[in-house]
């Protein structure tokens, strides 16, 4: 009698131990817009308000549930071993009982606390939670005092262990990326769409430095130009947005838009063009500036276009929208960009055994199209591009035909001037020192 006493015990505890063990699993693992979906089709703006309260400290909630599951855990161990000791018609607990007993309890646990619950959470999750998020946010409320501390020894852990508060948000973009690599493996993501992905997650800590167009690529108006000119320019150069300077680069008053100068145009006679009246103020921001940071800004001041400074106050770059664009999604071009071959690529010989590399690609581009030669070129803070790789390497400007070795990888500079390097050929070393020449 005592022996199926016990048995009820138990079994009641680990039917309620699985739910909970789904529950929990759903909270630290569910859709959010599954969810809200859920809230908002059963019951309107109340059910939403309700989700909110349950997202607004999801681990907080998951961590209340283990409260519970703590005790039940242990009353499922404890009625297996009083059951099985019923059974055998033991007076007094043997060891016996205790290990194989404890042994049934785990058991028990594990198949239908862990793996049911992981079915059943993976199954209707999203539902579950809602429809125990009335009882589960009363239950976070009233034991809020020990799951504050039990943060707070996980904060006092995490200081202890040297760990940085980005571990969390590294670990989200590791766990993603291998999402995205079975995904593909699996045929369920083909290239183009692991390429954007990856674009995505590095877009949080790319800097504006990274991809606006370097000051010595950009084309700009000067503060003095007559009508004729600008015209000749906008036509021939295929913006819409143009630079204005006065004396250099480093003093950008303006911005031309071009469809400013045609309505202009459209409404004064040609002796009349001032440059300065149809300008707009320039945007400057500075080039460690993140793109993310920087989209919301030019999206909230609706404007296209922004100038990178540096430390010193001086013009570093350009950089526009299309340029954020485009590290997501790869180059957009239209009729009045560069023709293919005037853009940094990378050229690979026919028989794989090296490449010509234009001197200004970054130095994660050229590595994705070097990684099939079997060569890379090192990452650093230092620089971005090839040509900087091969400057700050030196420790000067080099001339034609310089060379040198980084591991098994050989760069030779085929063409330089006196302010910076054009283009490198890329190939493998036959010794793995470095060396220069």
């Amino acid at each position: 009698m005592i022996g199926t006493h016990w048995l009820w015990v138990g079994l009641a505890a680990l039917v309620i131990e699985g739910v909970l063990h789904a529950l929990e699993f759903a909270l630290r693992d569910l859709s959010r817009s599954t969810l809200q979906q859920v809230a908002a089709a059963r019951r309107g703006p109340q059910g939403l308000a309700r989700v909110e309260r349950l997202l607004s400290d999801l681990s907080g909630h998951a961590n209340a549930l283990a409260l519970i599951r703590i005790p039940l855990m242990a009353t499922v161990c404890v009625a297996s071993i009083r059951w099985f000791a019923g059974m055998r018609g033991a007076d007094q607990l043997q060891w016996i009982d205790l290990g194989l007993g404890a042994l049934i309890g785990v058991a028990l646990l594990w198949h239908f606390g862990v793996i049911l619950g992981d079915r059943i959470a993976f199954m209707v999750g999203e539902r579950l939670v809602f429809a125990c998020g009335g009882p589960l946010h009363a239950w976070y409320l009233a034991t809020r005092p020990l799951t504050i501390l039990t943060s707070f020894w996980g904060e006092v852990v995490r200081r202890l262990a040297g760990a940085s508060e980005s571990v969390e948000v590294e670990q989200i973009e590791a766990d993603l990326r291998s999402v995205v690599d079975e995904g593909e493996s699996a045929g369920r993501i083909d290239e183009t769409e692991r390429d954007m992905i990856e674009a995505v997650v590095e877009f949080r800590t790319t800097t504006v430095e990274q991809i606006m167009t370097p000051r010595i690529d950009v084309e700009a108006l000067e503060y003095t130009d007559d009508l004729e000119a600008v015209k000749i320019y906008v036509r021939n150069a295929g913006h819409s947005r143009i630079p204005v300077f006065r004396e250099n680069l480093d003093h950008i008053c303006g911005v031309l838009y071009a469809k400013d100068l045609l309505h202009w145009m459209t409404d004064h006679p040609d002796d009349a063009f001032v440059l300065s009246e149809i300008l707009r103020d320039p945007l400057f921001v500075p080039e460690t500036k993140t793109v993310r940071e920087l989209l919301a800004e030019l999206l909230a001041k609706k404007v296209h276009i922004a100038m990178a400074a540096d430390e010193y106050g001086g013009t570093s770059g350009i950089v526009t929208i299309e340029d954020m664009i485009e590290e997501i999604v790869g180059e957009i071009e239209d009729e009045y960009d560069e023709e293919e071959e005037d853009r940094p690529g990378v050229d690979v010989d026919p028989e794989g055994r090296l490449a010509i590399v234009d001197a200004r690609l970054s130095i994660r581009d050229a590595n994705d199209e070097l990684e099939e030669l079997g060569l890379e070129l090192p990452l650093s803070e230092e620089y971005d591009t090839v040509g900087g790789y091969v400057v700050t390497s030196l420790g000067r400007i080099p001339d034609g035909g310089d060379s040198l070795v980084q591991g098994t990888t050989l760069v030779t500079v085929l063409e330089a001037d006196p302010t910076r390097v054009r283009r490198v050929r890329v190939e493998h070393a036959n010794g793995d020192s470095a060396s220069e020449s």
